[in-house]
């Protein structure tokens, strides 16, 4: 998964085309002229006050799906979602 740049949100998803379908879907609003693919180092925002690279939270992410699917729970483990948002 690699990490958009849609305004102040990032977004982790197979490619571009995912990533803006899930921004239109899930938050709304317009798309920027340009969406950056930001590296993994970047440190983003994250929804409990921390801040952390985008590898990390990706990982996280993959980590707690990947939980879900050994505990027999149906879970698309490459399903675009929100990392954070930059500060």
């Amino acid at each position: 998964m690699q990490a958009y740049r849609i305004h102040k949100m990032v977004i982790a998803a197979d490619n571009i085309e995912e990533a803006c379908a899930f921004y239109r879907e899930e938050i709304g609003g317009a798309l920027p002229d340009a969406i950056e693919e930001l590296p993994y180092v970047i440190e983003v925002c994250c929804d409990d006050g921390t801040v952390k690279p985008v590898k990390e939270r990706i990982n996280e992410e993959l980590d707690a799906r990947n939980t879900w699917l050994l505990l027999g729970i149906p879970c698309e483990l490459h399903r675009p979602f929100l990392i954070g948002t930059l500060p």
